[in-house]
């Protein structure tokens, strides 16, 4: 009578680690950005600013509402973007510049589409009430706020995508980042506050 000899083996997809260490959390692939979502975003942004516009008290400040909320985002990411890429390839950090525009591409698709979702808010208030501008600039900042939390988060797992270890030197880039990115914005404003009052013209 012979011994049989039983064997077992870990699954294929098993891998061992060290005693006392965990496997390496990886963040799942996110889908490539795609040109209707942009498209959507934008005109989201500037359905917010002409649902203010339908409350404007006299015709050229109340189209001038229009393109408003459009004029303070899209700046505040132009001039920013480039700074935040530029710095971070510096530091010898691991994302590379595609996926951390492509991590800011999705801030600005989810900026669009809560500025969509409030612009039915801002409606509302400038058919009932006069407080339609002030809406806008409370809207305004929630777009901002929330457009902020997802660049964090997205440029976050991007960084973690590619290192798997988020270093302290990126969050401290993240975070001068998100402050350059807030005081534009809030440059920018007050010029297209006053271009829309009709006190000044845009860029001069």
């Amino acid at each position: 009578m012979h011994g049989t000899t039983i064997s077992v083996h870990p699954p294929p997809s098993a891998t061992a680690y060290p005693i006392g260490s965990t496997a390496p959390l990886s963040s799942p692939t996110p889908a490539p950005l795609r040109g209707q979502d942009l498209c959507v975003a934008l005109l989201g942004l500037l359905a917010l600013g002409g649902a203010a516009a339908l409350g404007g008290s006299s015709a050229g400040p109340g189209l001038r509402l229009l393109p408003s909320v459009l004029l303070v985002e899209l700046p505040a990411l132009a001039l920013t973007a480039p700074a935040l890429i530029a710095v971070h390839q510096f530091l010898g950090l691991a994302a590379a510049p595609e996926q951390l525009a492509a991590g800011l591409g999705r801030a600005l698709i989810h900026a669009g589409r809560v500025a969509g979702g409030l612009a039915i808010v801002v409606l509302f208030f400038a058919a009932t009430t006069r407080l339609a501008t002030p809406m806008l600039v409370v809207s305004l900042a929630a777009v901002g706020v929330f457009s902020s939390a997802t660049a964090c988060v997205e440029l976050t797992a991007a960084e973690r995508r590619a290192g798997t270890v988020v270093a302290p030197l990126f969050t401290l880039l993240l975070i001068g980042w998100l402050g350059l990115s807030w005081l534009v914005a809030l440059r920018v404003g007050v010029d297209v506050a006053s271009w829309v009052l009709g006190f000044g013209r845009l860029g001069a």
